[in-house]
């Protein structure tokens, strides 16, 4: 996979920047009656962490994901006591990426009989991709990168020598948290879909195939309540090495069908309307028309790539994203969504997570 820990985190701090006393910050934010988003400020520039919702019912709690860490997992559960006393009886991961199931260890320590609900194939990929796709970034890249940044504050000084102390202190911290990580799988998985009931709650838990082949996304009819995990990230898409252009736009448009009244999404803020839904499915659409276009004119992928490129501040505009955010548009999704989008128009694509 060509993203690592260090470049995912760059890109990140790219799209928002955040002031050194609040890198790992857990905030809470009431979305709705019961139900609460955590979102958490990047681990200095070496990770950032998915959003994290909690479900609230008079029968317990559900969380939809759990965080980067044990350290984000643990003080999203001490927020979590403030606004009620009731026990997490369910943790839905929504799919093998670390930063959305990193705190799992810490949610069964709390509540020794929490259900952990993934898809099948998340279980599989958490696994035999997950595990040790984190190993060189722990064991490497992560302590060589940290060491480059101890280098550069040892010499310098000033606002810049307390900046990069700073960032050095939350990279460490991050690093250490990271090597702390006691891998916890999910206790039952799924293969299309699952209802858990809870108390007034009915939660719909189900599979889509988009950023990865085995994500899980949540809605709650009663509600009109959609957690979507990073099948929607805002305010820039996300796309890795086994994203589905197709499936992904089909379900956007089903998720734009629904009409919820709340979207949740992987990373970002709560959105209230369809619109973003609608944006992403029409730049996804754009670009996958153009990549079968070229290839009908015989481009090479090489070639595709090349031409689409010149297009990106287009297709980010399509967003709503300013100029100065094309770069971090390119990198964390064009470039890997057309080479997924020309594989799709050779052959159908598996369920290979990392191609």
């Amino acid at each position: 996979m060509k993203h690592s820990f260090v470049i995912v985190a760059i890109m990140a701090a790219a799209a928002c920047q955040v002031s050194a006393e609040d890198y790992g910050k857990v905030t809470a934010t009431k979305v709705a009656d019961g139900v609460y988003l955590f979102s958490t400020s990047r681990y200095g520039d070496v990770g950032f962490c998915g959003n994290v919702i909690a479900i609230v019912s008079s029968d317990g709690v559900a969380l939809f994901d759990s965080g980067g860490t044990p350290a984000t997992a643990r003080e999203i559960l001490r927020q979590l006591r403030t606004f009620t006393s009731q026990p997490v009886r369910y943790l839905v991961n929504s799919h093998w990426h670390w930063d959305h199931w990193g705190g799992n260890q810490a949610v069964r320590q709390a509540f020794p009989q929490v259900q952990i609900i993934a898809h099948e194939k998340t279980r599989e990929q958490m696994i035999q991709v997950g595990v040790p796709w984190n190993a060189p970034g722990l064991e490497r890249d992560l302590p060589n990168y940290i060491e480059g940044v101890r280098a550069r504050a040892s010499k310098a000084s000033g606002p810049e020598g307390a900046h990069l102390r700073e960032l050095l202190h939350a990279d460490d911290d991050f690093l250490r948290e990271k090597r702390l990580v006691t891998y916890t799988f999910p206790s039952t998985t799924f293969t299309d879909a699952l209802t858990l009931r809870m108390g007034e709650r009915e939660i719909q838990v189900r599979h889509a195939r988009g950023i990865t082949a085995s994500d899980t996304y949540v809605y709650l009819p009663k509600e009109k309540l959609l957690i979507t995990g990073d099948l929607d990230v805002a305010p820039i898409p996300f796309a890795v090495g086994g994203t589905y252009p197709a499936d992904w736009i089909a379900k956007l448009q089903e998720f734009v069908a629904l009409q919820p009244a709340l979207i949740l999404p992987g990373h970002g803020e709560a959105q209230h309307d369809t619109s973003y839904l609608q944006a992403m499915s029409k730049v996804f659409e754009a670009v996958r028309n153009d990549v079968a276009a070229a290839r009908t004119r015989g481009l090479t992928l090489e070639a595709t790539e090349k031409e689409l490129g010149t297009k990106a501040a287009q297709y980010a505009a399509m967003l709503g994203l300013k100029e100065d955010a094309t770069a971090t548009f390119q990198g964390y999704f064009l470039e890997v969504f057309i080479r997924r989008a020309y594989r799709e128009q050779e052959h159908p694509l598996g369920d290979e997570p990392t191609s």
